[in-house]
């Protein structure tokens, strides 16, 4: 049987260890790249946003793909992202893979530069740093017809700043993989409707 797709429940709810066999198993059936990629970017958000650990999920399966795949536009755009999966010569053999010089790096990834602050490990809550409760941020996004669907991110560091929450949360409108009935379905935040549940409204 073909390994099915994962999905935003999967994603935000799943143990990290049954988590990480899930995508390496998907990209082992599939070489799908471009969607692993794309799993592991909102793990990378879902591990700044909650106070358990995610960081590093699919290390070794990420590595692999940056030093030996094909360049590509997906590989050049999400890179940055990914910094500190690498030690400083990996990082540089992914940046000269990906990019003609360091000039076309930056400019490149200007945009994104941020942004990419918020989903480094050093900078997630975890649960040594704060304490656990049943609190949980109850967000809001539309789909691509406009409806809106809400989203919950449970365990999480209510004491956030709503700028980092809503930073992560707008990373989550680049990705594609979640759809439902063939519309997709995160592609905008609707801030004034996302709310902190059991603590203080946003």
């Amino acid at each position: 049987m073909a390994v099915k797709p994962l999905d935003e429940r999967q994603l935000f709810r799943m143990k990290r260890e049954n988590l990480e066999k899930r995508i390496n198993l998907y990209y082992l059936e599939t070489h799908d790249t471009d969607t692993v990629l794309e799993y592991s970017l909102a793990v990378l958000v879902f591990n700044g946003i909650t106070i358990d650990d995610y960081s590093f999920v699919c290390k070794d399966l990420i590595k692999e793909i940056f030093l030996t795949n094909e360049p590509s536009d997906k590989l050049r755009d999400y890179c940055l992202y990914f910094y500190d999966f690498f030690e400083y010569e990996e990082w540089e053999q992914v940046r000269d893979r990906l990019f003609k010089n360091r000039a076309a790096f930056s400019e490149h990834t200007r945009a994104i530069r941020p942004e990419t602050k918020y989903v480094r490990a050093e900078s997630a809550p975890t649960a040594e740093t704060t304490e656990s409760s049943e609190d949980y941020f109850e967000t809001v996004f539309k789909d691509e017809l406009g409806k809106k669907h809400k989203q919950r991110f449970r365990n999480v560091d209510v004491d956030m700043p709503n700028k980092k929450l809503f930073t992560l949360l707008r990373i989550l409108t680049k990705l594609t993989i979640f759809e439902k009935d063939g519309v997709r379905r995160f592609t905008q935040v609707v801030p004034a409707d996302c709310k902190t549940i059991i603590a203080d409204t946003f």
